[in-house]
């Protein structure tokens, strides 16, 4: 039983929380965006937001968790992901 819960422990600290997703859509696509990548995701809290998924705020809310050592390619990659294209055509 204490191996379980040391093992438990170990794992956890091997994951961080990278980023708070508004509901289960957003967090399946930074999920999917981040494991082409290569980068393992578990997602924490999505299971109200499978049952319910009109939530909305703090209720719908999703963690997306990460290794420690990725957390900061992780965190680039959805960074870049968010950037809008700029359109070329307004600025000139």
């Amino acid at each position: 039983m204490t191996q379980k819960l040391v093992t438990q422990k170990q794992d956890s600290d091997a994951f961080v929380k990278l980023v708070t997703a508004s509901g289960l859509p957003e967090a399946d696509l930074w999920k999917a965006v981040l494991e082409s990548a290569g980068i393992p995701v578990h997602l924490r809290h999505e299971a109200l937001a499978t049952v319910v998924p009109e939530t909305v705020g703090e209720i719908a809310a999703v963690d997306l968790w990460v290794p420690r050592d990725q957390a900061a390619e992780a965190m680039e990659i959805l960074q870049d992901e968010r950037v809008e294209p700029t359109d070329e055509d307004e600025h000139t």
